[in-house]
């Protein structure tokens, strides 16, 4: 992903986490404001109803007042004169005070006078409100003082209605009380829509004793249980708020509902909503200008800086110069660049020369020490040789010829030395025979090295050339070659893998070589950890892997000696590193590495720590696969 991505998806996720960030405060934060100033409303809304209809009963309450301090209501309830009765108890009266209901009881709760009429049709209606004689203890009758008064609602058969009572006393509003005024006014649907004109909202007034109450309300009903609690029942548009009414007996008669449109929650989601849509609109506004703004001063330079380097890491090429006009940091990062290249330029013109000593001194190093491994057997063999000659009867052999020549020698003893010349001359017959081996290994050996030194002189020219190499008899071959290097103690173990596997591909030369340092090393780390005699072991094994270059040999040069630390497991194949004593040259396995490598294969290592013992591990290319590249090129 580019540079001008990941700024521009950095900026992106800014703002995407600011828009959440916002998002969640209005929606978490400010539209639950709106909705509790919205629940308060209706609340008030349903508070402001409950105040209308007390306003009603209150009006009511003022003129069951004038009736019931009066002097001729004083003296009615009394004697029942048919005088006041005909003056003021008619339904002119009644419909003057807007009451559907007048009645009279006198001290003892009996009635005196009542009347219930329908005022739009000025006729009396025939419901039957009350008893002759009030029970004690009805609301309407425990009037016990002259500032009593009693307030309510009565459910009839025609719907319900607003009830107040007041005490009959003098009209100076002194007793003692004489009986009680009753007065009444039906809750009707044009009450109620009186009531919901001035308050402003839509109100419905339901039974709640009515068996045919909807299962919605009727759930409303059980979930309120108690007077003087809200239930807020939110829709979509509008907020239903529920309050229960009582009787004048305390009973729930009335389920009130009071419907409030929605507009705050409205007006606050679209406050909301403008309130997003503007930020969206302002952040993709401010991520084009930043966009635009850091492609100019950044991202364009950035890029045209990144373009030339990967060219000039690609092409190699240091000549060409960064022109960059700049003033900022980027023109004098590409100055600096510039500047840096041309120093690369002399500096890469002296590596070349240094690098070129350099490998002449790694080719001689390598030379020196192969041959150095070479020469370790052959002077082996010619000091081996040179003890037999040592050993050899010369000098008896000169003074038995010297007695023999002489004539007064007697024959007894003539015939001894006769004897003894015949054994001494088959003594040197067999030491010659042996000798005359042991020169056919030296000479063996010399070639050996003549052969470095050609191999040396053709990798100097060209590239080796590559045979196909039974990997069995190559191994005994570098068994051979290493012979005298190879203490007797130590139990070479060749596996039988090795002629399983097949030949591999590669230098004969230098194969023998690696197999040779790869020995010598093991040999080195068997000494090194100080084993019982004869418990020294070198085990040599081979298989076949398959890979995406073909199939290669393996061959594994195991050892149980001092093992290699995991510190410098990953260093023995670097040149001039050695676990060993510091008079080593760190060039062996060096040499190994970088000559496998050339071959088309590789070596490394494994150990288990200190004292786990060490797996030197050559891979070349099988006979039967070997990589294209090296068929190409012959090397």
């Amino acid at each position: 992903m580019s540079l001008q991505s990941k700024v521009i998806g950095l900026i992106i996720t800014v703002f995407l986490i600011y828009g959440t960030f916002s998002y969640t405060v209005q929606s978490r934060l400010i539209m639950p404001s709106f909705t509790a100033i919205e629940r308060e409303n209706a609340l008030e809304d349903m508070d402001r109803v409950f105040f209308e209809i007390q306003c009603e009963t209150r009006h009511l309450l003022t003129s069951a007042t004038d009736w019931a301090a009066w002097d001729e209501s004083y003296q009615f309830v009394q004697d029942h004169n048919n005088a006041f009765r005909e003056m003021n108890l008619n339904d002119t009266g009644m419909s003057s005070l807007a009451v559907n209901l007048l009645y009279f009881f006198d001290a003892a709760r009996n009635q005196v006078w009542g009347r219930t009429l329908d005022l739009a049709a000025k006729e009396a209606i025939p419901i039957a409100l009350f008893p002759a004689t009030l029970p004690e203890g009805h609301p309407l009758a425990a009037l016990s003082t002259v500032d009593s008064e009693a307030t309510g609602l009565l459910l009839t058969e025609l719907g319900p209605m607003l009830i107040v009572a007041k005490p009959i006393v003098t009209s100076q509003n002194q007793g003692p009380i004489r009986g009680t005024v009753v007065m009444g006014r039906f809750l009707n649907a044009a009450t109620i829509a009186a009531i919901s004109r001035q308050t402003g909202v839509k109100l419905t007034v339901s039974l709640a004793q009515n068996p045919g109450l909807p299962p919605e309300s009727a759930a409303v009903l059980a979930e309120l249980g108690a007077f003087g609690k809200s239930l807020i029942r939110e829709e979509v548009n509008q907020n239903q708020v529920y309050r229960l009414f009582p009787d004048l007996f305390g009973q729930p008669a009335l389920l009130i509902r009071v419907d409030v449109p929605r507009k705050i929650s409205a007006r606050g989601q679209m406050s909301v909503d403008y309130a997003l849509l503007s930020m969206l609109g302002a952040g993709l506004f401010t991520l084009s200008l930043l966009v635009i703004g850091l492609r100019g001063l950044v991202l364009t330079p950035l890029r045209r800086m990144t373009q030339h380097m990967i060219a000039v890491g690609q092409q190699g090429d240091l000549t060409n110069g960064l022109v960059l006009a700049r003033r900022d940091e980027f023109g004098l990062l590409a100055h600096e660049f510039d500047r840096m290249t041309q120093r690369l330029v002399k500096t890469r013109a002296a590596l070349i020369d240094q690098s070129y000593q350099s490998g002449v001194a790694e080719m001689a190093g390598g030379l020196l020490h192969n041959i150095g491994n070479a020469m370790t057997p052959l002077k082996c063999r010619v000091m081996n040789l040179s003890g037999a000659i040592r050993t050899a009867p010369i000098a008896e052999l000169r003074m038995t010829l010297t007695e023999l020549a002489d004539i007064d020698t007697p024959p007894d003893r003539r015939g001894d030395l006769e004897q003894f010349l015949e054994l001494a001359g088959l003594e040197v017959v067999t030491l010659l025979d042996s000798a005359v081996v042991q020169l056919a290994k030296v000479d063996q050996q010399v070639e050996y090295i003549r052969k470095i030194l050609n191999e040396q002189e053709r990798f100097s020219r060209a590239s080796r050339v590559l045979e196909v190499l039974p990997v069995a008899g190559l191994v005994h071959e570098a068994l051979e070659l290493c012979n005298g290097a190879l203490p007797s103690q130590i139990h070479i173990e060749p596996s039988p893998e090795l002629a399983a596997v097949g030949a591999m591909v590669g230098s004969r030369v230098a194969v023998q070589q690696i197999l040779i340092n790869l020995l010598k090393n093991a040999v080195e780390a068997i000494a090194i950890h100080s084993l019982p005699l004869g418990t020294g072991r070198i085990a040599l094994k081979a298989s076949l892997e398959s890979g995406t270059g073909g199939d290669r040999v393996h061959l594994r040069v195991i050892d149980n000696g001092v093992g290699v630390s995991p510190e410098s497991l990953s260093h023995i194949f670097e040149r001039g590193f050695s676990t060993k004593t510091r008079t080593t040259s760190g060039i062996g396995l060096h040499w190994c590495a970088i000559t496998a490598l050339a071959m088309g294969g590789k070596v490394y290592a494994e150990s288990a720590g200190v004292g786990q013992g060490t797996c030197l591990h050559l891979l070349l290319p099988h006979a039967k696969s070997p990589p294209a590249s090296l068929l190409a090129t012959g090397g």
